[in-house]
């Protein structure tokens, strides 16, 4: 028995090994033939149960190569393979009913999530989420709405059009939060999470600053509910920032469920607030190789007790099913 338990822990470790070093190899430049299907491994098939994965991106673009862009052809890569590989793309409804215990979920459940409400989610992203039937939640900084910035963002007449095929949804990014405040005289931080300090003048109190939290949070679900006519229950942090206060507000004006920065896989539980955990696949230079990696790693490593016959077991059980 000791022995096949050490056998099982080198079967794991050898996995985690593999998988880390996949996904940390140095990447320099997009090339032709990364978007490929023969870079899927088709010996390590997805497998997990009652359990989400949810995927962060923020602007796709043709030509600009960043942390936060990802091209319009890579990100139908990641859609086709998430399709092809057996995922299972849930809505954000969905996602919020399971994490209350109020629902069951398919099998490798995913959903997939953009963030700060550019444009190019109705131009390049939204037609590849229609073309394979995959839901979406687009959060917005609501006073960034129809203004240029560094990307154009999306209008309310391209909000509302795209609510008409039932696959996308919207949420909030503050109104007017998606910035650092000054809180020293060398110090910033997030709005959401930081006081106000202008050098000499004025330092804001814990009222002030619950006062513009909630003010921000509150006006960004108004707007969005009265424009759009839906029912806001989710809200994401900029930066991933937040704290006890901004929860609490949060949840007194009526939000469900909190979106973060914090990386892993998501499991219901009792805990007082939905905090969702995301992995940011919208970068230029995710590969799919690196996607898959990025995806495999975090599916090993939210089971840190696992017993690996049994994963491999039910990888290549799930495999046989969709052959």
């Amino acid at each position: 028995m000791k022995r096949l338990n050490i056998i099982n822990k080198m079967i794991f470790i050898i996995i985690l090994i593999f998988f880390s070093i996949s996904y940390s190899y140095p990447y320099v430049e997009l090339r032709a033939d990364i978007n490929s299907h023969n870079e899927i491994n088709p010996g390590f098939i997805p497998y997990y149960s009652n359990e989400v994965l949810v995927l962060t991106y923020h602007v796709l673009d043709k030509k600009v190569k960043g942390p936060i862009s990802i091209s319009p052809q890579l990100f139908e890569e990641h859609i086709r393979y998430l399709k092809n590989a057996g995922f299972h793309p849930i809505t954000p409804e969905t996602l919020r009913e399971f994490m209350e215990g109020k629902t069951d979920i398919p099998d490798n459940a995913v959903l997939i999530t953009l963030d700060d409400g550019y444009e190019s989610f109705y131009k390049l992203a939204y037609p590849i989420l229609e073309k394979y039937r995959v839901p979406a939640i687009n959060f917005i900084i609501v006073s960034m709405v129809g203004k240029v910035g560094a990307f154009p963002h999306l209008t309310w007449n391209e909000m509302k059009e795209m609510l008409k095929s039932n696959l996308i949804y919207f949420g909030s990014h503050t109104y007017d939060s998606h910035h650092l405040v000054r809180t020293g005289l060398f110090s910033q931080a997030p709005a959401l999470v930081g006081h106000i300090y202008k050098p000499l003048f004025y330092r804001e109190s814990d009222e002030e600053y619950k006062s513009r939290i909630s003010g921000d949070l509150w006006y960004s679900k108004y707007l969005l509910e009265k424009n759009l006519n839906i029912e806001v229950k989710d809200l994401c942090f900029p930066y991933g920032a937040y704290n006890s206060t901004v929860l609490e507000i949060a949840k007194e004006l009526g939000y469900e469920v909190f979106y973060t920065t914090n990386k892993g896989i998501n499991k219901p539980g009792k805990d007082k607030y939905i905090i969702i955990k995301r992995l940011n696949a919208g970068s230029y230079n995710m590969s799919l190789t690196r996607f898959q990696s990025m995806l495999f790693k975090y599916i090993i490593l939210s089971h840190p007790q696992i017993h690996t016959n049994k994963f491999i077991k039910n990888s290549f059980k799930h495999h046989k099913k969709m052959r």
